[in-house]
């Protein structure tokens, strides 16, 4: 008889984080594309709350001429910049809300059965619509003061804009993940979450100078709101010189997005540990 050799099992081979994350994403359109008139309202619904907010900074400037020696250009520019970071926080990491109802719903339960991060599945179980028309609101004010300002854009300014725009909008990402991570010791902070939500909105769109030296040393440490869009932008706009930091940090603050986004996912990671099931 011929000898049989018996087949060897081949290990399974781990998934990578990003292809997970890309089905999970996929998953979640397919889903909200079931309701496409919903999607256009919420659409529309952002995009004129944003717009509301715009509509007073325009008021200010037309009775002022000028916000603390920033033209209406160079305002709108920052306010474009602001809005842009949001939407791509809010577009990636918008869900970080829903951290106080999984957990009190034991939805975290199930997070930790499945085969991908709880923190992933808590970030793409759902999706906003409306988060769609802070970015395309966000552009176009970008571009439109990009214009405005007359301003000689090279490719490496255009470079640093992309990426402080992504930078802005991981450092809001870290800073509400970081602050998610307390639903675990202390319950819902949504309260908390909605108030920096609140400063970072209407204290983003103006120069930090209007809030002195004191005020600008909290919005950039103690709440990391320059680094969102003021500080890339005096170095696009060539304002460096009314600067309370050093130049080297405004200039390397796209660099402080990845940073805060690791630390605070490290945080929410280690907060956690403390998660106590509602069914026990």
């Amino acid at each position: 008889m011929a000898e049989t050799h018996p087949v060897r099992g081949t290990a399974a081979r781990a998934i990578p984080a990003w292809r997970t994350y890309l089905v999970l994403v996929q998953g979640t359109w397919r889903s909200m594309r079931v309701h496409r008139a919903n999607l256009v309202m919420m659409f529309l619904g952002s995009a004129a709350i944003q717009g509301t907010q715009l509509a007073f900074i325009s008021v200010l400037l037309g009775a002022f001429g000028a916000i603390a020696g920033w033209s209406v250009g160079e305002v709108a520019f920052l306010y474009g910049l602001r809005l842009t970071a949001h939407g791509v926080c809010t577009i990636n990491f918008g869900q970080h809300r829903g951290s106080a109802q999984a957990i009190r719903n034991g939805d975290w339960d199930r997070f930790l059965l499945r085969p991908a991060g709880p923190l992933m599945q808590l970030l793409t179980r759902h999706f906003n619509p409306g988060t769609i028309g802070d970015l395309v609101l966000g552009l176009a004010i970008l571009v439109t003061a990009a214009n405005l300002i007359g301003t000689q854009w090279s490719a490496g300014m255009v470079l640093y804009l992309v990426l402080a725009a992504l930078g802005g909008g991981l450092v809001e990402a870290g800073l509400q993940i970081g602050l998610s991570a307390l639903d675990f010791r202390w319950g819902p902070v949504v309260r908390i979450k909605d108030m920096v939500d609140r400063v970072l909105t209407d204290f983003g769109a103006y120069p930090m100078t209007i809030f002195g030296t004191a005020g600008t040393w909290l919005l950039t440490f103690l709440v990391p709101l320059a680094f969102m869009a003021y500080l890339p932008t005096t170095v696009l706009l060539g304002r460096t010189d009314e600067l309370v930091v050093p130049v080297w940090m405004a200039q390397l603050s796209p660099l402080a997005g990845p940073l805060l986004l690791v630390v605070g996912i490290a945080i929410f990671r280690g907060m956690s540990r403390w998660y106590s099931s509602p069914g026990h």
